[in-house]
């Protein structure tokens, strides 16, 4: 990957493209982002699924879920079914690893999903709702695999967020909180913590 992976990555501007980019940083992928670039969103929107959601026999769906960082936090907070979906995958190769997800899915969250409607009780995400990734337009076929009263923890770009409330007000979901914070120590304050309830 080049001196910086993070910019390569929002500047992607297709679906293929997005394989490419992260066929070549999933091997490095979670000491770039996590270990030398010190990155906190994940943690963090899990942390706040976690704070909504008391039962944990709930079924997650980790969307863009990647390396599956998300998912180790979650399943360390006591949740048992987690499924992930991923454009890359070799990123959900080194997901698998990890050992957390019941099931990991390859699609691309802009296109219809390979998910049954109302499948899921709750649904976590970081890095994907940003620039040269998943944009509002994905929000209806992502809603319609959630159940009603499911929960979602979701990290969204503050760039993006304008476009995104906006088109929020045209689903199900009911904003329950979106805050605006640091997500890695060398950034502004760059993400919306969205946590909202169907």
């Amino acid at each position: 990957m080049p001196s910086d992976p993070i910019g390569r990555a929002r500047r992607i501007t297709s679906p293929d493209e997005a394989i490419g980019v992260y066929a070549d940083w999933a091997a490095s992928y979670d000491d770039d982002v996590f270990e030398t670039l010190g990155f906190t969103g994940t943690d963090r929107i899990a942390d706040l699924l976690a704070d909504h959601l008391p039962g944990r026999d709930v079924p997650v769906l980790d969307l863009g879920c990647g390396t599956g960082a998300a998912g180790v936090r979650l399943r360390q907070h006591g949740f048992t079914m987690i499924d992930g979906i991923d454009i890359s995958p070799q990123m959900l190769a080194v997901a698998a690893g990890k050992g957390v997800y019941r099931q990991l899915v390859v699609g691309d969250l802009t296109a219809p999903l390979p998910i049954a409607p109302a499948s899921y009780g709750a649904s976590v995400s970081a890095g994907t709702f940003t620039t040269g990734h998943v944009g509002p337009a994905a929000l209806p076929g992502i809603v319609g695999v959630l159940a009603p009263g499911a929960v979602v923890a979701w990290v969204i770009g503050a760039a993006s967020w304008p476009t995104f409330e906006q088109a929020l007000a045209s689903t199900p979901l009911e904003v329950v909180a979106a805050t605006r914070e640091r997500i890695w120590p060398g950034g502004d304050d760059e993400a919306i913590m969205l946590v909202a309830r169907r």
